[in-house]
């Protein structure tokens, strides 16, 4: 980040190369809709582009970068619940790859078919819970990130974080079937 400061374009193609595939998964934990992660993420970049003056060298690259990305995600979430579709027509469903299905999700990514059904209800049961719950949850568990790292990001506590973290996992083991403890 610090050679795209100095006014070199190349490096920021290298960021965006290491750290597009985070991003993006992180955004589909989060929002679940190809099209929304896809629009968000490509926003995340241009944020980090523009805003690249505001970055402070010894921090870490991928704790500010996610803190972006975890912004958008939040305000993409609100306004979705703000302007919800009226219509199933609105939609526009006709010819599209509905990719954001839990199951074609699990299909691609294994071929083992009790893996799937697996995968495919832990992102169902992870849709169920709270937005805060699961928002430690992908940042902890898919994006393996430390709570130093959620709490810089989120400007959360990491006592609350790691609360969430044990309230959002317990009630996921109880939606996919796990045992109560």
């Amino acid at each position: 980040m610090r050679r795209c400061q100095a006014g070199e374009r190349q490096a920021f193609s290298l960021l965006y190369e290491r750290y597009n595939g985070s991003v993006l998964s992180y955004l589909y934990r989060m929002l679940g809709v190809v099209e929304d992660v896809e629009a968000v993420g490509q926003e995340v970049f241009l944020r980090a582009y523009r805003f690249a003056a505001t970055y402070r060298y010894p921090q870490k690259f991928s704790t500010w970068l996610f803190t972006i990305t975890r912004n958008l995600a939040i305000n993409s979430a609100r306004r979705k619940k703000r302007n919800p579709v009226r219509n199933i027509t609105e939609l526009n469903l006709e010819g599209v790859d509905l990719s954001g299905d839990p199951y074609e999700v699990a299909a691609a990514a294994t071929d083992d078919l009790e893996k799937r059904e697996q995968i495919a209800r832990v992102l169902k049961a992870l849709d169920e819970l709270p937005l805060d719950q699961k928002e430690v949850i992908v940042m902890g568990v898919f994006q393996d990130l430390s709570y130093a790292q959620m709490e810089q990001i989120t400007g959360t506590k990491a006592v609350t974080l790691r609360s969430r973290m044990f309230h959002g996992l317990k009630r996921l083991a109880k939606v996919i079937g796990g045992v109560d403890r």
